[in-house]
């Protein structure tokens, strides 16, 4: 393929299939079961949106390129004096820096946030797995996930499963 595109996972109306869209030419998309049967369809179909963009005489962009963006590390940020105090006093309780601590804060965020869309990924490729109507109920990060005659609870990654 000549242009570039991204690839996400999506659902109407309970049907959930892959979408794989250009990045340059509108309205270019493919769709399928799984991500390779969307990329193939985007494929044939920018082909086709080409070949109609000449017929038509509709202008054909450029592929655009995309810069790798670099990180210095380095961040400025402001915060409230009061978040700020007790950053410093936290940090001083862990013997560490104010730096590390705001650097171990970012990283615990960030892998909470990673985790939690994982597990969204790994419970929603389930329920399709399962073909049956799941219920979720949550309570202070647990999870409680009932099916028809089957009971399925986690809680900080435990799966166990009740007949």
């Amino acid at each position: 393929m000549k242009y570039g595109f991204n690839v996400y996972k999506t659902k109407v109306e309970e049907h959930v299939f892959w979408i794989a869209e250009s990045k340059d030419l509108k309205g270019c998309v493919g769709q399928g079961e799984t991500p390779d049967e969307a990329i193939q369809e985007l494929k044939f179909n920018e082909e086709e949106w080409l070949d109609a963009a000449v017929e038509y005489g509709v202008c054909i962009p450029e592929p655009s390129i995309e810069e790798a963006t670099e990180y210095s590390g380095k961040f400025m940020t402001r915060m409230s004096p009061k978040v700020h105090k007790e950053a410093a006093e936290n940090a001083e309780r862990e013997g560490i820096s104010l730096n590390q601590y705001v650097i171990n804060s970012v990283i615990t965020a960030n892998v909470s946030k990673t985790t939690a869309m994982a597990i969204e990924g790994i419970l929603s490729d389930f329920k399709e797995m399962i073909g049956s109507q799941i219920t979720r109920a949550s309570n202070h990060g647990q999870f409680q996930y009932s099916l028809e005659q089957k009971n399925i609870y986690t809680n900080t990654g435990n799966l166990s499963m009740v007949l």
